[in-house]
């Protein structure tokens, strides 16, 4: 999870499809007759076992090659895939899962409920990145070949998202039984259910995918899609420009996006994702436990700034206590306030602060990770926090160093986070729950406990609703953390692409970095 939480903000963000080598992308073996689109990845799979552990790069490649019972779309939304419905009992202690007939494994073998009984239990078992999220579920049975339930030990309307997103891909029982799941010949020669089935991986050049003709749902437009490990931003967007990669699928320096999305060369996918940069506020340091302190901060921060200057105009100012994207739990009414300085440094006058000859009233120290970002939003902050008398140093910091002292050991007075905030509003639960896997800021709240207890509690997410909504109202006003910006997703492909996973056609139809309905015109 920790992994996820870092990396998020580079997955995140990256709605990948991206590519190979060079030439033109419409030609295969010399032939031309097959259409190839080429995508930019920044690093190597570790490995093609989608399940085991998380693997930002892979996760672009796993969506194509394999399914899940649900799947998020890029309008937040769960939508079915190897299940075409699903039902919940009326006491919410099983989820019953109906399943598309005459899918195949890309071996040829028929897939069955077997199949997913065995992935998730293998999941729970191996501890896999996904079991984290599966304690409710005390069971899963298979009464017949396209039928799954789930038992659960209490109702967990948290589940389906769950379900649908990290880690949850199926996996073949034939070929995984009675094996190691992380040393599998499959980890490397992968066999799945998607829409597109596995060719090849070159280490350190790219991983090459194609049309799978069987398969049960929409079949591919185009034949083959090569992804083009391309570790540089900067080498991608060069690639970009000389028809090398027909998608960009590498996050661009965000002092690139503007140029990306003027240059008439390009169509360009964007969105806002439900990721967001924010502050984070040790509860326990010696200032940043002082409620007024954190309110100061609030009042200070120049949100604006941070979206125009530091993110180059990519972002959204963040108000809310969670993520807008889930806005049928969202709570708009307690928010976040706007920046009035002279507040600012009246609420640091009423928790006893007395500013010096400059103007300060305590100095304190901002751990960053380096790189962009986070270095250009430090100094808005250390400059906008300066206007309210407190003096920021900036400590720069190498991301393992970072992961370390702030991440594990939460030795830090205040920092810089950014990263993906899902899945669905449970993701609430990890981040500010006294004993979620990702709440750094060393903040309790029982009140804010319960209430997320609660919300996993109801069958629905209409019934959770309330819930989740006392607990924005908690979190804002308790502030462990202080949102600046929300995350803004942009993917420049060439202009003769169309069915990109983020344009308005499609948008409502594939996972994050699903290639289905991608075709080429040129």
């Amino acid at each position: 999870m920790k992994k996820i939480s870092l990396l998020m903000i580079a997955i995140g963000m990256m709605l990948v499809f991206t590519a190979c080598s060079g030439g033109d992308s419409n030609k295969k073996d010399g032939s031309g007759d097959d259409q190839t689109v080429v995508i930019g990845l920044s690093s190597d799979p570790m490995s093609f076992n989608p399940n085991a552990s998380a693997d930002d790069d892979g996760y672009n490649i796993f969506q194509n090659i394999y399914n899940r019972l649900y799947k998020v779309n890029n309008n937040q939304e769960v939508v079915p895939d190897l299940a075409y419905e699903h039902e919940v009992s009326e006491d919410g202690l099983e989820l019953t899962f109906h399943l598309h007939e005459g899918v195949k494994w890309h071996d040829g073998e028929d897939f069955t409920a077997e199949d997913v009984q065995f992935t998730f239990e293998t999941i729970i078992e191996e501890k896999g990145q996904a079991s984290g999220s599966l304690t409710s579920v005390d069971e899963i049975t298979a009464p017949d070949d396209n039928t799954v339930v789930f038992h659960l030990n209490k109702p967990d309307s948290s589940l389906l998202g769950n379900i649908a997103w990290y880690g949850t891909f199926i996996m073949p029982k034939h070929i995984y039984e009675g094996t190691d799941w992380t040393d599998n010949p499959a980890n490397q020669d992968p066999v799945g259910t998607g829409p597109f089935t596995f060719v090849e991986h070159e280490k350190g050049v790219n991983v090459t995918i194609q049309k799978n003709e069987d398969y049960f749902g929409d079949v591919p437009k185009i034949d083959r899609v090569i992804y083009s490990i391309i570790p540089d931003a900067n080498t991608a967007i060069q690639a970009l420009s000389n028809g090398e990669l027909d998608i960009l699928g590498i996050t661009a320096p965000f002092s690139e996006m503007s140029k990306l999305k003027e240059n008439d060369q390009y169509d360009y996918g964007e969105l806002i994702w439900p990721a967001r940069f924010q502050i984070a506020l040790n509860q326990e340091d010696e200032n940043f436990s002082k409620l007024e302190v954190r309110q100061a901060v609030t009042y200070g921060i120049d949100k604006e700034k941070v979206v125009s200057t530091a993110l180059k105009g990519n972002g959204q100012v963040s108000k809310t206590g969670m993520v807008p994207a889930y806005e049928n739990v969202l709570n708009t009414d307690d928010v976040f306030p706007d920046r009035d300085v002279e507040k600012g440094r009246q609420l640091l006058e009423d928790a006893g602060y007395e500013a010096d000859g400059d103007g300060v009233y305590f100095s304190t120290t901002l751990d960053v990770m380096s790189g962009e970002p986070y270095e250009d939003i430090a100094a808005v902050i250390k400059e906008s926090l300066g206007e309210i008398g407190i003096d920021v140093s900036i400590n720069i910091m190498e991301i393992a160093a970072w992961t370390d002292k702030v991440w594990t050991n939460k030795n830090y007075e205040f920092s810089l986070l950014g990263g993906y905030q899902g899945p669905g509003p449970a993701g609430l639960h990890g981040r500010f729950s006294s004993d979620g896997s990702m709440n750094i800021y060393n903040y309790s709240n029982e009140e804010l406990d319960q209430n997320l207890i609660d919300a996993f509690a109801q069958v629905s997410e209409e019934d959770s609703a309330p819930y989740y909504k006392e607990a924005q109202r908690i979190i804002v006003e308790d502030i462990p953390m202080v949102p600046l910006s929300e995350w803004m997703m942009v993917d420049p492909y060439q202009d003769y692409i169309s069915g990109h996973p983020m344009s308005d056609e499609v948008i409502d139809k594939t996972g994050f970095s699903e290639l289905t309905y991608i075709t080429i015109d040129k």
